[in-house]
């Protein structure tokens, strides 16, 4: 028999939408998974907003403060797909209200946020994740196959280009994603994070780094 995990979604939005999706259709996908996900509450800042996404998405129900949310019993695990400037605190009280944590990337704004984050996970002897998903794509399991079978012998050169255009448009909004003192480090840590992860995962650990950082737009509208 499958096991079921009750599960706190916080953020309704852009990834809450998508990982509610994921969510909802584990089962149809991945007919013979050892355990599955009970959609308990969504959590959101906006009532209104967060209870048309609770009954659109399929949970149960939903709260408007996490601090609610990580402390109540009929909760497994925290899912964190908030803004990034919110991860460090919401992990930290979920770990220490026991629960496992499924974090969105940038883990966290700040290597000693991210430090005290994996503290408390450790300290709490809980599960923790990182979004990091590219890795379930089938073609990077294959790659990870052939590299480890020793197939297609010594990696020399690893080359990665994360193609997305959706922040290019000098009118896209001041979103919370480009602003620093919310996001930290930018489409860097949201984006790039994906292709250092990949290389970590399939090429080894990173020994040197050497890079060129640029804002290319400026000046954006702000969000209505």
């Amino acid at each position: 028999m499958p096991k079921y995990i009750n599960v706190g979604l916080v953020g309704y939005q852009f990834m809450g939408k998508a990982h509610s999706h994921a969510y909802k259709d584990m089962a149809f996908f991945f007919p013979d998974a050892e355990a599955y996900p009970v959609m308990k509450a969504i959590c959101g800042r906006n009532e209104e907003a967060v209870k048309a996404a609770a009954q659109r998405f399929g949970w149960e129900g939903y709260e408007t403060d996490w601090r609610r949310l990580v402390e109540r019993d009929d909760i497994d695990l925290v899912d964190i797909s908030s803004p990034g400037d919110t991860h460090h605190d919401i992990a930290i009280a979920a770990a220490e209200a026991g629960k496992h944590i499924f974090c969105e990337k940038p883990l966290a704004n700040s290597l000693s946020e991210a430090r005290e984050m994996l503290e408390a996970v450790q300290k709490a002897g809980v599960k923790q994740m990182v979004a990091f998903n590219y890795r379930r794509v089938p073609a990077v399991a294959l790659a990870k196959r052939l590299i480890e079978e020793g197939k297609i012998g010594q990696i020399y050169h690893w080359r990665a280009v994360y193609l997305q255009d959706w922040i290019i448009d000098p009118d896209f909004p001041l979103v919370w994603r480009l602003q620093k003192e919310k996001a930290g480090s930018g489409p860097h840590g949201d984006l790039n994070a994906h292709i250092i992860d990949l290389a970590r995962y399939l090429v080894g650990e990173i020994s040197e780094v050497v890079g060129v950082c640029e804002t290319f737009i400026k000046e954006r509208p702000l969000v209505e």
